[in-house]
């Protein structure tokens, strides 16, 4: 029950923070500079998972890397997946280079692999999240409430009423119940935003994408749960009460992220114009 309490109260001060600065365009600054520090904590979980399976690399780097994808997401849309691909060739280089001069050539295939963890796995999708925020607001607190309701629902459905394990090797606490809970908190909490926002996306849209992260946000839940228990740990951190660290809190909003932002891409209509200024113009002039 102490738990329970813990994580309602951890998940509400995230939600409160998130939609002030939604809500204000005043505040808006804070979004980037919680990503960004989400990013660098993140980074730091994921290399102790690496050391946790004798998997070095550096910190430094990691942490410059996975910075420079996430800010790359302030970019105008018409201009991030240009900077985006520079960035992924550059990194590429630079991650093979501080692997052959730091260390030896053992463990190359390993460690160049995990390194790419931070920057491709964890930012990318998150500097993604930032353009959908330039997009349309709206959208952003879309996908956030697919999202905390997926999560929500699974958690408190199978902790209640879960039986039949989901993949026991990978995550034993899931379950095929809650996972069934996710999928329809998902769906009805788009349904829900599409009646009470000023949402640019038809019900059948709203439908599908809902259902779509009512999947795909599960998916990104037990790919962090493989890379966990591949490192043997309960938790990747405990930067969150409850929630134990921040790759266990933003596994599932990775995916979904890299999903809406994918979808925006191809209906060809991802804006360019005034919305991306004024999204860039209050950041820069807050900061």
């Amino acid at each position: 029950m102490a738990m329970r309490d813990s994580r309602a109260r951890t998940a509400l001060a995230v939600m409160v923070l998130v939609l002030a600065a939604l809500r204000f365009e005043s505040l808006l600054w804070i979004l980037p500079v919680m990503g960004l520090v989400f990013v660098l904590i993140g980074a730091e979980e994921l290399r102790r998972l690496s050391v946790a399976k004798g998997i070095e690399f550096s910190r430094p780097v990691a942490y410059a890397c996975g910075a420079s994808v996430f800010l790359a997401g302030l970019v105008p849309p018409f201009v991030f997946p240009w900077i985006v691909l520079s960035l992924f060739a550059t990194i590429i280089v630079i991650a093979f280079a501080v692997h052959l001069s730091k260390f030896s050539y053992e463990g190359t295939i390993a460690g160049v692999g995990t390194f790419f963890l931070v920057p491709f796995y964890f930012a990318f999708p998150l500097a993604c999240g930032l353009q959908v925020l330039q997009a349309d607001r709206m959208f952003f607190i879309f996908v956030l409430a697919c999202v905390w309701a997926m999560d929500s629902a699974a958690y408190y459905f199978g902790c209640a009423y879960g039986r039949h394990r989901l993949a026991p090797r990978v995550s034993p606490k899931k379950s095929w119940e809650g996972a069934a809970a996710a999928f329809v908190g998902s769906v009805a909490a788009g349904l829900v935003a599409r009646a009470v926002l000023p949402l640019s996306l038809n019900w059948l849209e709203v439908l599908g994408l809902s259902a779509a992260f009512g999947i795909i946000g599960q998916v990104g839940d037990l790919a962090e749960s493989a890379l966990k228990r591949d490192a043997g740990v309960k938790d990747s951190g405990s930067s969150f009460a409850g929630h134990g660290g921040v790759l266990d809190r933003l596994d599932s909003l990775l995916f979904c992220f890299l999903c809406f932002y994918v979808y925006l891409v191809m209906r060809s209509d991802f804006p360019t114009g005034c919305v991306s200024s004024t999204f860039f113009d209050a950041v820069v002039g807050a900061l």
